[in-house]
């Protein structure tokens, strides 16, 4: 995307289209896991907790809303209600920062720094399961996953770049691009997402 302003990336954002995941290479561990995946008993979405953040906004419907501050970024999800608050503090360390999303410890320790007008997120601390259940489903992660987002906006349109590290499940880093476009007055809505509806523990063949 093309370089814009830091205020730029302030306000409420809608997904334009799928994401694009660049040159995925599973390890034999990682081939296995996502073998032994299966959506209707193992998607976390279908107990109410948000599998990752890139999963969160690999959701394309519900907006995302970005809000910066001295001292932290706030990134609010519809999907799943997420509430991220990611640290703004030269020398801090993902590993040593506050857990992002207190109400899901498993979505890591995040923090923040700017790279000239770009955001720049360095998560680690993130629980093993899954990450992405939608576009690319059961892709696995382990207890070894870190991530390192980059937002760049321009004016109306958005760029976030996800580069995910595990040498456990992947044989080299790979990158999740994900395109935003700005929706003028949108709002956060509450997700209140209920195990009753969400989970298709119905659709499971009795044994």
């Amino acid at each position: 995307a093309a370089q814009g302003k830091r205020a730029d990336l302030d306000g409420v954002w809608i997904l334009a289209a799928s994401a694009k995941y660049e040159d995925v290479q599973l390890t034999p561990a990682g081939e296995a896991a996502r073998a032994n995946y299966d959506y209707l008993t193992n998607d976390p979405g279908m107990k109410c907790i948000p599998a990752s953040i890139t999963r969160v906004m690999h959701t394309p419907s519900p907006p995302i809303e970005i809000r910066q501050h001295a001292d932290r970024v706030d990134i609010n999800y519809e999907f799943m209600d997420v509430h991220r608050r990611v640290p703004l503090k030269a020398g801090l360390t993902a590993g040593d920062a506050p857990y992002a999303v207190t109400a899901h410890p498993h979505l890591g320790r995040s923090a923040a720094r700017y790279e000239g007008d770009t955001l720049v997120i360095e998560t680690t601390g993130i629980g093993a399961g899954v990450h992405d259940t939608l576009g690319t489903p059961g892709l696995p992660q382990s207890d070894q996953m870190r991530t390192v987002e980059r937002f760049v906006a321009a004016g109306n349109r958005m760029e976030i770049a996800v580069t995910h590290y595990d040498p456990m499940f992947y044989a080299k880093p790979y990158t999740a691009i994900f395109t935003y476009l700005r929706l003028p007055g949108g709002k956060i809505l509450p997700w209140d997402c209920t195990r009753e509806e969400a989970n298709y523990e119905r659709f499971i063949p009795k044994k």
